[in-house]
């Protein structure tokens, strides 16, 4: 350590001499600082430039080779290092191991455009799944489980460009749930070439919202706004159509006959206009168009119960007339 120290010495004696101090060292058997021995630079306007002392012999947390320290032992109001700029803090590292940056920094990456630009350059392969991972945010839980919050680029399909990747976000709990797309949980994740945001865990995706078209136990929104795969419950819904069939009480409406109706079911098996059971298996139900055909034939049915009323009514008048004329028949017989 001789050739360094005199270094050190030289380097201390052009400082001593560019800020007009006088610095008094004292060394042990080996050319060592002793312990106790501080070095304090000052400016010519007599303001602290440097303090510090020699605390141990070798590289460890306990004992660095040279280490900035402060006597006071209120921490809170003491730095171990700081740079100011005209009247300035740029930054600052406490005492009490609290510290601040007024610019970026770089992990990784030494012209950072963020406050804080964490940087790690791995390949991504080609095939389908293949994965890099970016970033790892971990701390353990007091049971003693290690949590991690991981950041992937993982491939959607196999390619080289940027469009066939998406950005995975996933949970892992003790080295467990380490492959993005397979079985990390409780996922995000986002294709930023298809504009497609993804939830869900393991190798199930619980949510997914393509383009403003949301799916919910499936992928695929096959067009639809809102697709669900899967039961829905509600206090309420609102479905909202046109052309309401109050056009069948207008009197110029031709109402089909009760026999052409009886035709159509023997012929079809299902009322017209109501789908059949085919094409509800197929395509599903339309609840808007379907509560207007319904609609539609309860209007039907209400005036052909009507019709059967007027058409019961009059029997009735003349089966009441032609009681009637037989009294007064028999009357006249008398």
């Amino acid at each position: 350590m001789t050739k360094p120290f005199t270094l050190f010495l030289s380097l201390l004696s052009i400082g001593t001499c560019t800020f007009a101090q006088n610095t008094t060292l004292t060394v042990d058997a080996n050319q060592q600082l002793n312990s106790n021995t501080k070095i304090i630079i000052t400016t010519t306007l007599g303001q602290s430039f440097f303090t510090g002392h020699q605390a141990g012999s070798t590289y460890s947390n306990a004992a660095g080779i040279f280490r900035a320290m402060t006597d006071n032992s209120n921490g809170i109001a003491n730095y171990y290092y700081d740079g100011t700029t005209a009247g300035s803090t740029n930054f600052y590292v406490r005492a009490d191991g609290q510290g601040f940056f007024a610019g970026s920094i770089g992990i990784g990456n030494n012209n950072p455009t963020a406050k804080l630009s964490v940087y790690k350059s791995q390949s991504l392969g080609s095939a389908i799944r293949n994965s890099s991972l970016l970033t790892t945010i971990s701390g353990s839980a007091a049971g003693g489980n290690n949590f991690q919050e991981n950041t992937w680029l993982v491939r959607n399909s196999a390619g080289t460009t940027w469009e066939t990747t998406r950005l995975h976000n996933g949970i892992s709990i003790d080295g467990e749930f380490l492959l993005p797309q397979v079985n990390s949980r409780t996922w995000w994740e986002r294709d930023p070439s298809s504009d497609i945001q993804s939830w869900g865990s393991a190798a199930n995706t619980y949510l997914t919202i393509n383009k403003g078209d949301v799916s919910i136990g499936t992928t695929n929104a096959q067009g639809y706004k809102l697709a669900v795969n899967g039961k829905i419950r509600a206090k309420e819904i609102k479905v909202e159509a046109e052309n309401w069939p109050d056009y069948v009480f207008s009197k110029d409406y031709n109402l089909t006959t009760l026999s052409e109706i009886k035709r159509y079911i023997e012929l079809n098996h299902h009322l017209p206009e109501i789908p059949s059971a085919k094409e509800v298996a197929t395509d599903g139900i339309h609840l808007g168009e379907l509560n207007k055909a319904l609609t539609k034939k309860i209007e039907e049915l209400t005036l052909y119960i009507i019709e059967q009323d007027t058409q019961s009514k009059a029997q009735e008048a003349r089966l009441l007339k032609l009681e009637k004329d037989m009294a007064n028949l028999k009357k006249e017989k008398l």
